[in-house]
């Protein structure tokens, strides 16, 4: 993954899974880069593996706690032209009896989370003219399943947040690209599986590695796509809900209870 245009980047979820991976991949490159996590040990950790890295321990559903951070890193790193937000939290329960504190927690993390991260941001790089905010959303905000009405809810208020935030920042040098994979090998993955083996089909996620590829390749290009669907299983349900959604939905009910 490479960086801005001379400037640093922040990375949110830092501490594992595709944040760290990011994150490690932008300070090999050479990028000053703000690692953000609520997990202060694991951030740290990754830290420690790269010089040109700064570690601020926070959470994203704090507003002040995203603003006071982002402030520390531009004042020590410089400019942020790249903003990579891939905190996110996944907890598992059917739509009617997932107890209301969970659903409440995983809409703050992955739809506020990115709404606080996106105001602490954007708006410096509107008025500099230049700047991009990748935010990790998933194939979940697309196509939903069942026992995660949490998380497919709470990606779907994140897709439709970029797509509005894309229109209102059109023409002022920002890009929005919100990528979409399936279900990723992290610990978010393994957290889910040890939570309830049946919901991901027992299907293998995509590598990390991989994910970060062709977000790579597709923020090579200087008009890069609103929406991206990194691996073929994301681009296969992608299309498929749109083309057949009862038969997409039939399937998935009859493979994930299996």
């Amino acid at each position: 993954m490479t960086g801005g245009r001379g400037g640093a980047a922040l990375v949110t979820g830092a501490a594992s899974g595709l944040g760290r991976l990011a994150a490690l991949r932008l300070a090999a490159a050479g990028t000053p880069v703000a690692a953000l996590d609520v997990d202060g040990a694991n951030l740290a950790r990754t830290a420690r593996r790269a010089p040109g890295m700064r570690a601020y321990a926070c959470d994203v559903t704090d507003e002040a706690a995203v603003r006071e951070a982002v402030a520390a890193a531009t004042a020590e790193l410089g400019p942020i032209e790249l903003v990579v937000h891939a905190a996110g939290l996944c907890r598992v329960g059917r739509a009617l009896d997932q107890p209301l504190d969970e659903l409440r927690r995983v809409l703050e993390v992955n739809y506020l989370g990115t709404v606080h991260v996106a105001r602490a941001t954007v708006p410096a790089m509107v008025d500099r003219g230049r700047g991009t905010l990748l935010v990790f959303g998933s194939i979940a905000g697309w196509v939903p399943s069942p026992r995660l009405a949490a998380y497919a809810t709470s990606k779907f208020a994140v897709t439709a947040f970029c797509e509005v935030l894309a229109q209102e920042t059109a023409g002022t040098g920002v890009r929005v690209v919100c990528a979409c994979p399936d279900h990723v090998e992290t610990p978010l993955a393994d957290g889910v599986r040890a939570a309830d083996p049946t919901v991901l089909g027992g299907r293998t996620g995509a590598d990390p590695a991989a994910v970060l590829d062709a977000v790579d390749r597709a923020l090579a290009s200087p008009r890069p796509p609103l929406f991206l669907f990194p691996g073929r299983s994301a681009r296969y349900l992608w299309r498929a809900r749109r083309l057949a959604p009862r038969l997409l939905g039939r399937v998935i009910t009859r493979h994930v209870r299996a």
